[in-house]
């Protein structure tokens, strides 16, 4: 099974990635690596896809209703915190989706299954 991870932000609130120290941003990075390292090393399991994303404030909203296309600057309003990137993995099951993302810094994950009828 797919399962879609949105990094959401760290726990520690005001934490920038860009802003953090070199030392501090390359134990993040080393993070990521151990991730894709675990998943690697784990049979049934791939990350398919992911990438870091800009500030929220690049971010482009787009809402339809009744045939009206609206085109918003900035990230989704109701939205608290920002979205740092996403990983794409295929798992066997939540369980081993769990463990393998719970290798990565303090972010706050929404985890999510890809609904293959949909696609």
């Amino acid at each position: 099974m797919k399962y879609v991870a949105l990094l959401v932000g760290y726990n520690d609130e005001g934490r920038v990635f860009n802003e953090l120290p070199e030392d501090e941003r390359a134990a993040e990075m080393a993070r990521h690596d151990a991730f894709g390292e675990a998943v690697r090393s784990r049979t049934g399991c791939a990350v398919v896809g992911g990438e870091a994303l800009t500030e929220g404030d690049s971010a482009t909203v787009l809402r339809q209703s009744g045939g009206q296309v609206t085109l918003t600057d900035g990230p989704f309003a109701e939205a608290t915190e920002g979205i740092g990137g996403f990983y794409v993995l295929e798992a066997p099951d939540l369980d081993v989706a769990v463990e393998l993302f719970a290798i990565l810094s303090d972010y706050v994950i929404e985890i999510r299954p890809v609904d293959s009828l949909a696609g």
